[in-house]
């Protein structure tokens, strides 16, 4: 019997059945929460987000065969909550409101989405993500700095962090 062949017959892909893998040059979606973020290792790569592991095409092209051409039973980790409610702020939905971001100085208009303690997502600035310093300013006057934590699609996220004068 060959080293792929099955004890049924079957050799291959229709031995194993549907196998999901990491492939390294491409976007993987978690089957798990379908989030895109991983933990890469030398055989297997981990969401992030969630922690479904997954072994990697590569590993199995070089024969480092992580799953013995055995079927692969997904362990999904679950956190509880879904991840939209593992926010340490609640968010507050604030559609249309506008404030002004200062981008190294440079007042703008900034469009927000949602606001929380921990920071505010708003329409994208290109000029943010060549910025030295970034604060937002509400209404009353008040200037929060902030730091770009993420981008995507149309929209960016601001983390308010503490002025270095207050840092410990």
């Amino acid at each position: 019997m060959n080293a792929h062949a099955s004890p049924f017959g079957r050799s291959g892909a229709s031995a194993r059945g549907y196998q999901v893998l990491f492939h390294a040059e491409s976007v993987n979606h978690c089957p798990g929460c379908h989030g895109r973020n991983w933990l890469v290792g030398r055989i297997t790569a981990e969401c992030a987000r969630c922690g479904t592991a997954l072994p990697l095409a590569e590993a199995a092209q070089m024969g480092l065969d992580p799953v013995g051409h055995k079927p692969v039973a997904l362990h999904l980790v679950d956190g509880g909550k879904p991840w939209r409610e593992r926010r340490k702020h609640p968010r507050e939905p604030a559609a249309g409101r506008v404030l002004t971001l200062h981008i190294d100085g440079s007042p703008r208009a900034f469009t927000i989405e949602d606001i929380s303690d921990g920071g505010v997502k708003g329409a994208t600035l290109e000029e943010v993500f060549n910025s030295r310093y970034l604060a937002v300013e509400f209404e009353d006057g008040t200037m929060h700095p902030a730091e770009l934590r993420w981008r995507s699609g149309g929209f960016i996220g601001l983390e308010f962090v503490k002025p270095e004068a207050d840092q410990p």
